[in-house]
């Protein structure tokens, strides 16, 4: 990448930190709060078990997004990830699939003009301000774990999903994107649009 390229897509994530921090107020963390994400992010799942729920939800759900990913390696990887870090967040993997729809459309190497990264289009600047640099964000765990422990957070600040999903899309107040992923979900029959 040449420097000018570096300067624009540093003046491009600038930007939008900016208009973030304007219209959610992120990077106003209280420590108690960054302790918290700090510890939700901690990628202690990786080894547990799949259990008999878990392996139907994922097979329906693999057959679900297969039209966006074909790979059935990588379809499955997004439904065990996204059903592991439901529980764990304690968020309806419906919601986490409505964002990854509506962000991304299930492509983990997406990038935004803006410099969003990955399934769930997590910033950047999430990494460096809670101390975990060397994560990799185009990784399908790593960024549904970034992005389910975000979306969990600002549940907890806001306590209305409408909120919270405004908050994590930057348009904190406004309608257009929580009724868009409310209409992602029922892709994924998703029945309580409730917190």
């Amino acid at each position: 990448m040449t420097s000018t390229s570096e300067d624009k897509q540093h003046l491009a994530q600038s930007a939008a930190t900016k208009m973030v921090e304007k219209n959610v107020g992120l990077l106003d963390l209280k420590p108690e709060e960054k302790e918290e994400l700090r510890k939700m992010l901690k990628p202690e799942l990786a080894g547990q078990k799949v259990d008999f729920e878990q392996t139907v939800w994922m097979k329906d759900i693999v057959q679900t997004i297969q039209p966006w990913v074909p790979d059935q390696n990588e379809a499955e990887a997004i439904a065990r990830w996204v059903y592991v870090y439901g529980k764990h967040f304690n968020l309806s993997p419906e919601l986490i699939l409505g964002v990854i729809s509506v962000e991304s459309r299930f492509d983990h190497f997406a990038v935004s003009n803006v410099g969003a990264i990955g399934l769930m289009q997590v910033m950047p600047f999430w990494k460096k301000e809670l101390g975990q640099p060397e994560d990799n964000l185009l990784e399908i765990e790593t960024n549904i774990r970034y992005g389910c422990a975000i979306l969990r957070h600002y549940i907890d600040r806001y306590k209305k999903l409408d909120r919270a999903l405004g908050a994590y899309n930057g348009s904190l107040g406004r309608m257009k994107y929580p009724n868009k992923i409310y209409s992602h979900m029922k892709r994924f029959k998703a029945t309580d649009f409730g917190i």
